[in-house]
């Protein structure tokens, strides 16, 4: 092989490099959760954001919110509050860079939103999973009659641990603990605090299924617990003793769910174009929405779930990229096969000129 053809290949080969790690950040999106008002009264409206870091064809997820604190009013897809399942499809040309929740305000507290199990499907029909940079976010609702005049009221846990209905700090108030020594677990995330009140310092948070060791039930509604080495508090509503299931049993269960799922999912789509033909399209848009295009959403969600299990697809930039590469290659061994060639009869004709010469 000759020089040239050498350094053409050794260039080739680290445009396929640069390509592919090029590739490997197609699905690099990073998702994340946002909301309207940090805090609100009683009554207010607060939207909730989740970006998915580029626009998509279809997503679907796992949302999940305080429903003692907030009342669920409407989202720009599919949701079911008591599944927490989320799922939107984009109609013709149209495209889904996030995903949007409408709730009201009911009840005085702190609250919480996350998601996960979030997969979107690009306009390139290749469905994954993006990365999360924020999947969690925090509200305060305040109480419109909280004026802070209220005495001898107990300081009671409200929401995620995180405020009271009516707060009163008076240390006159000092719960009792009763000593204990348990391992428990959180059935949500939820603030852990430096007193047993709202009013208390954040020093952390206990995350879904985490586990801590808790030291006193308290009077008030607070556990006592041990964190970092220090004494702590959290609110007694959101720990448990009940160990929650570990991967293996999950994994059962979602084995278990999985054609059920897979149904729900399907049927929440097709009763989504159904009402986005019949009741939800407005003056603008016109009646030449077919059975068609729902059967090309369906193929489309079909052939995405195929190109996740691929890893990664292959848009058609990178296609061009590859073929132009290869037809290169082609090229260079063609030449290089000629050159030979002639090297060859070369030689042989100077083979042939010495031997007349003689």
């Amino acid at each position: 092989m000759s020089k040239t053809l050498k350094k053409c290949l050794i260039m080739l080969i680290m445009m396929l490099a640069v390509l592919i790690l090029g590739m490997g950040k197609v699905d690099a999106a990073s998702a994340s959760i946002g909301v309207s008002k940090s805090t609100v009264t009683e009554g207010e409206n607060i939207t909730v954001t989740v970006n998915f870091g580029e626009k998509v064809k279809s997503a679907q997820m796992i949302f999940s919110f305080n429903s003692t604190n907030l009342e669920y009013t409407g989202s720009n897809g599919t949701y079911n509050p008591a599944t927490k399942k989320y799922a939107a499809f984009s109609m013709g040309g149209d495209v889904l860079s996030s995903a949007t929740f409408t709730f009201k305000a009911k009840k005085a507290g702190s609250v919480s939103f996350s998601f996960s199990n979030l997969e979107v499907q690009n306009t390139q029909n290749g469905r994954f999973s993006p990365n999360v940079s924020n999947s969690s976010a925090f509200v305060t609702v305040k109480s419109k009659t909280s004026s802070g005049t209220n005495s001898g009221s107990n300081t009671k846990p409200s929401g995620n641990g995180n405020t009271t209905t009516k707060p009163n700090n008076n240390s006159n108030n000092k719960p009792t603990f009763t000593n204990v020594n348990q391992k428990v677990y959180a059935k949500e995330t939820v603030s852990i605090r430096d007193s047993w009140s709202t009013s208390g310092k954040l020093l952390g948070t206990l995350q879904k299924d985490s586990s801590i060791t808790r030291t006193g039930i308290g009077s008030n509604g607070w556990d006592r617990v041990t964190y970092n080495g220090r004494t702590a508090y959290i609110s007694h509503t959101y720990l448990t003793t009940t160990k929650p299931k570990d991967d293996k049993d999950k994994e059962e269960d979602k084995d278990k769910d999985k054609n059920n799922t897979t149904n729900e999912e399907n049927n929440q789509a097709n009763q989504m174009d159904n009402n986005t033909t019949n009741n939800e399209t407005t003056n603008n848009e016109t009646n030449d929405i077919t059975n068609n295009e729902t059967n090309e959403a369906t193929n489309t969600q079909v052939q995405g779930n195929k190109d996740n299990k691929k890893g990664f697809n292959i848009n058609t930039i990178e296609m061009i990229i590859i073929g132009v590469i290869i037809l290169a290659i082609i090229v260079i061994i063609v030449n290089e096969i000629i050159a030979k060639k002639r090297r060859e009869a070369k030689r042989k004709e100077e083979k042939r000129v010495k031997g007349s010469r003689r």
